[in-house]
């Protein structure tokens, strides 16, 4: 009978890169959870306590209405349509409550800052007040449970530089841009404790 000399092949042992994943994983799902329940900076009323934003829309404005103008556009229509109404034209808003807490639809018009602050401020209230008209078509019960607001430039999502003296054509791109992402329409859905307001 013949010796058969087995050697065990010295392979790598994948154990710890399994370990590595699972530790990495479970370090990602940590801060996800973290920054889920952090205050985000948003563009809300101010909070007290027990007031909840569920949810919260930026809708670009450029795409709602046309420059300068309040109206909103055919194409503006069709995108509060899609949030707002089902495939029946019926509104997908409802206001049932229990007693202790109320919706509410807190609408934020906003502005770039070119031209004059009181004309910025009076067009940002006129598109969120368009906004709300157009919403309100398939929702009629929105009126109880709406804030219409207007923030003008005072909350620019970007900030936009001063450049002295003749700009480049780049940098007239750069503040196009920057400046279409803070004319907006910011939709947001609150939910208010009634008790809040009690003495």
């Amino acid at each position: 009978m013949s010796r058969v000399n087995l050697r065990r092949r010295k392979g790598r042992n994948p154990s710890w890169q399994v370990i590595y994943m699972d530790l990495m994983t479970n370090i990602m799902v940590f801060f996800v959870i973290i920054w889920s329940l952090s205050p985000g900076a948003d563009d809300g009323i101010s909070d007290t306590i027990g007031d909840v934003t569920t949810r919260l829309i930026n809708l670009p404005g450029d795409v709602l209405f046309s420059p300068g103008k309040a109206s909103l556009s055919g194409e503006g229509k069709d995108v509060l349509g899609k949030l707002f109404r089902d495939q029946d034209g019926n509104g997908v808003l409802g206001f049932d409550d229990n007693g202790v807490v109320k919706r509410m639809i807190v609408i934020h018009g906003h502005t770039d800052n070119d031209g004059q602050k009181s004309k910025n401020i009076d067009l940002g209230y006129r598109r969120a007040l368009s906004a709300y008209q157009e919403i309100q078509r398939y929702n009629p019960g929105l009126s109880e449970h709406a804030v219409i607001c207007t923030h003008a430039d005072n909350s620019p999502v970007e900030e936009v530089p001063l450049f002295k003296g003749k700009i480049s054509k780049e940098q007239r791109e750069i503040l196009r841009g920057l400046k279409s992402k803070n004319r907006r329409i910011t939709i947001e859905d609150r939910t208010v404790n009634r008790f809040d307001n009690e003495e």
